[in-house]
């Protein structure tokens, strides 16, 4: 194509033909400046388009990231909904009946003894997005509802489970190891003299435990739907980018 431009410019000049052979060089640097803008163009679709499918991989990650915490929560929303139902049944019938109920008995002692509740609000991932420029990118609605849930719901939770593994290591070294009921190798009716000698102490445990379980489950009841909200919503900006 370049022998071919080259040869008509030979041509015009050889034959005098000046004014045309102008206008034809003019015409030369037209092709060449809207070839120059259209390479520019496309080789800016290319980087628009890696830019978009490296943005999407991050919200994809993101977004795995918040459904694993959420099956987390769901999955511990669950137990602690059946600690509730379990320390429940036990103050009411203490209540009632001034004695301990030995159906969950075992179950409930071993829920005093739980003293490791632990959860790392912390998030590579997130440290990740926030660092980036997809942070930049993300309309502000979306950022504030990310620092939100990984900030502020999280961290919240995070303090539950620290109050509550305290309530747990309380009622460990207060009750269950001065009273030997640390190995659970007793039966329902071995505990049962053990534990109604001191009712009034156990029942006040469980009623400490319950509170901070309480406290943790309602964290998971507002986390969750945050957690959701903040999926649709970064699915939906990726449907729109």
């Amino acid at each position: 194509m370049i022998k071919f431009f080259r040869s008509i410019r030979k041509q015009l000049i050889a034959e005098h033909m000046t004014g045309k052979y102008i206008k034809y060089a003019i015409g030369e640097i037209i092709l060449v400046v809207i070839g120059i803008l259209i390479a520019l163009q496309i080789n800016n679709w290319n980087e628009q388009r890696k830019e978009r499918l490296t943005q999407h991989q991050l919200i994809d990650v993101l977004i795995t990231d918040l459904e694993s915490k959420k099956a987390e929560f769901v999955g511990d929303l669950a137990f602690g909904n059946t600690i509730l139902k379990n320390s429940k049944t036990a103050i009411n019938y203490w209540e009632r009946h001034n004695k301990i109920d030995t159906l969950n008995l075992k179950v409930l002692l071993k829920y005093l003894a739980e003293d490791d509740w632990f959860f790392d609000e912390n998030s590579p991932i997130y440290a990740t997005i926030s660092g980036s420029g997809l942070w930049k990118q993300l309309p502000d609605s979306i950022n504030r509802q990310i620092d939100d849930v990984y900030r502020n719901q999280f961290g919240s939770i995070k303090s539950a489970f620290a109050k509550q593994t305290e309530y747990a290591l309380n009622a460990k070294l207060s009750f269950l190891a001065p009273k030997r009921l640390l190995l659970f190798d007793k039966s329902t009716l071995e505990l049962l003299p053990i534990v109604s000698e001191n009712d009034e102490e156990f029942i006040t445990k469980i009623e400490l435990f319950k509170s901070g379980v309480i406290r943790l489950t309602s964290k998971f009841k507002t986390t969750i739907p945050a957690i959701d909200k903040l999926i649709e919503n970064l699915e939906l900006y990726k449907e729109k980018s």
